[in-house]
């Protein structure tokens, strides 16, 4: 139902949230060593007060949550204006 500038802007939302989580893919964890993620989880969970947020949210755990689940999670968010919680 969306006309005009409220299109435009969520049409490029949801193009942008796709090439940075494409962009994401590529670049980060197709070609970064795995040694490399582990040591950039290493330095943002050793000291929890540094990085709360990002300690908190467990983004860089592969075990925690897929890429998939991430990323269906996230447009979810953008398509309902909200993260959903206690899902998954």
């Amino acid at each position: 139902g969306y006309t005009g500038l409220p299109l435009a802007v969520t049409t490029r939302l949801l193009a942008n949230y796709v090439i940075g989580a494409a962009l994401t893919e590529a670049t980060w964890r197709r070609t970064t060593p795995p040694q490399a993620q582990a040591a950039a989880r290493r330095h943002i969970t050793a000291d929890p007060t540094a990085y709360p947020t990002l300690t908190a949210s467990g983004h860089l755990d592969a075990d925690r949550w897929s890429d998939d689940d991430l990323f269906d999670h996230g447009l979810d968010a953008i398509l309902t204006g909200t993260p959903q919680p206690g899902r998954g």
